[in-house]
């Protein structure tokens, strides 16, 4: 199974004016025909300015289908161009659905695992001034997925994303995400989840955090 990159984007942090506010952010990327090197975080020419929140290993490449693209444009009545949602590549065919925490790929000389979905940041509704944009991502889950780098090397936006491995927990990103924001109380999801090796150790201490509430 093999995938095409509709846009390789990169972008470093730098300072916009967004709602009156000067923001500091690596949302804002842009379209690339060059290639990249893909680091254990991230690619070389691209960054984040919130650590905290973004970036690091477990979040070194940002992922975000195309095909939610339609959904975004007939809802605002507007254009998005890529990469609209802040994703390093802009996917074609594979939405949080389609594959599974854990998933390994092979993408140009790199080999990438699937670590975690994507969580809503405010900063979408900042840079294209829709107060209700995360709200939305939340109702909907088109909130793309982020991987981590197990071996790195050079990726051109004409190379193809290709699943080399398949975990064998079958849990999306979609799973867990719906579990995050939604289905808040499973504790017997919860329990699955945390078991699954590849999940991001950021999201198992949230849940974690939230089981331990639940008591």
């Amino acid at each position: 199974m093999s995938y095409a990159i509709a846009s390789l984007n990169v972008g470093k942090p730098t300072v916009h004016q967004l709602d009156g506010q000067e923001i500091k952010t690596g949302f804002k990327k842009t379209p690339t025909h060059q290639p990249n090197y893909l680091t254990v975080t991230g690619f070389e020419n691209d960054g984040q300015a919130d650590l905290k929140n973004h970036g690091g290993e477990e979040k070194a490449l940002l992922m975000y289908p195309k095909d939610h693209y339609r959904y975004w444009e007939e809802k605002y009545q507007r254009d998005f161009p890529y990469p609209a949602f802040g994703e390093n590549i802009t996917i074609v065919g594979l939405t949080e659905n389609d594959l599974y925490i854990g998933d390994v790929f092979q993408l140009g000389e790199a080999e990438i695992q699937v670590s975690q979905p994507r969580q809503p940041c405010y900063k979408i509704a900042k840079v294209h001034d829709l107060k209700d944009m995360p709200a939305v991502v939340t109702e909907t889950g088109f909130s793309g997925y982020y991987f981590r780098v197990l071996k790195e090397g050079v990726v051109k936006p004409t190379d193809r994303l290709i699943k080399v491995k398949e975990d064998p927990q079958q849990v999306s990103p979609v799973d867990v995400f719906h579990c995050l924001f939604h289905d808040r109380k499973n504790r017997k999801k919860m329990e699955q989840y945390l078991q699954i090796e590849a999940l991001a150790p950021n999201v198992k201490k949230s849940l974690t955090k939230r089981m331990e509430k639940l008591g």
